[in-house]
């Protein structure tokens, strides 16, 4: 399979024991994915600067309890 269009047919030829299968793996893969993405976010990315920025406000006590 090498298209987008060829893995959707292939999906939907699935019986519902296949499909569900098939959508308890897909939803296990894209839950690894999201947190690889947020991991990498966390040490390089724009969720860095973010943390960075909300420990110093904290520290230097501009934060309000909720």
């Amino acid at each position: 399979m090498t298209t987008v269009k060829e893995i959707e047919d292939a999906v939907c030829a699935l019986s519902e024991k296949e499909f569900d299968a098939f959508s308890s793996w897909f939803d296990a893969y894209e839950e690894e994915h999201w947190d690889r993405q947020i991991e990498h976010d966390q040490k390089s990315g724009p969720l860095r600067d973010l943390m960075e920025k909300a420990r110093a406000d904290f520290e230097a006590g501009k934060c309000n309890p909720l």
